[in-house]
């Protein structure tokens, strides 16, 4: 995954992931990311903004390159770094919390982390109108995208229809 280096300003790109290399893939993307850009929308369906931020801090990463969307319906104390979604199936929610933050933080990079989850609360068509509407948000403010997807099962099906969307998609 350490191919960021080579992405380009405003560039989507899908990563499909095995589950067994998922947390590690995750963690060597958002580091290599970090040293990419400046200004970096984590958008979280799987873990909390407290856990997430302190695996982070753990790596040496700097978080205060990042603004949080914790779409995993735990809210904790509101901190200047996290806006809160009431839940991963709140997709109208979730759409308009990114967008705000697209618009108001001058985001460079986003990280969706992860279409997968998106598939346990709605249809495959649902995520995938929603995963393209995100992805034109971005490409309008010229923001690279970085969607985690499971290998297997539904993710890769939704996997082939986002891919017209995509600028590449890359199997780990």
């Amino acid at each position: 995954m350490k191919q960021t280096a080579s992405t380009k300003k405003g560039e989507i790109a899908v990563f499909v992931i095995p589950d067994k290399l998922y947390v590690s893939k995750i963690k060597e993307l958002v580091s290599s990311l970090s040293s990419d850009y400046s200004r970096i929308c984590y958008v979280s369906l799987n873990k909390p903004y407290p856990v997430i931020s302190e695996s982070l801090k753990k790596q040496g990463i700097d978080t205060k390159k990042f603004f949080f969307v914790d779409c995993t319906g735990n809210p904790s104390k509101n901190e200047g770094q996290v806006v809160y979604v009431s839940s991963p199936k709140a997709l109208t929610e979730m759409s308009i919390t990114i967008t705000k933050v697209l618009e108001m933080g001058k985001i460079e990079a986003l990280i969706f982390d992860s279409l997968s989850t998106l598939l346990i609360y709605e249809q495959p068509s649902t995520v995938v109108k929603f995963t393209h509407s995100l992805i034109s948000a971005l490409r309008s403010r010229n923001a690279a995208g970085f969607f985690m997807c499971l290998k297997g099962g539904t993710g890769s099906e939704i996997v082939k229809d986002i891919s017209m969307f995509a600028d590449r998609i890359e199997e780990k």
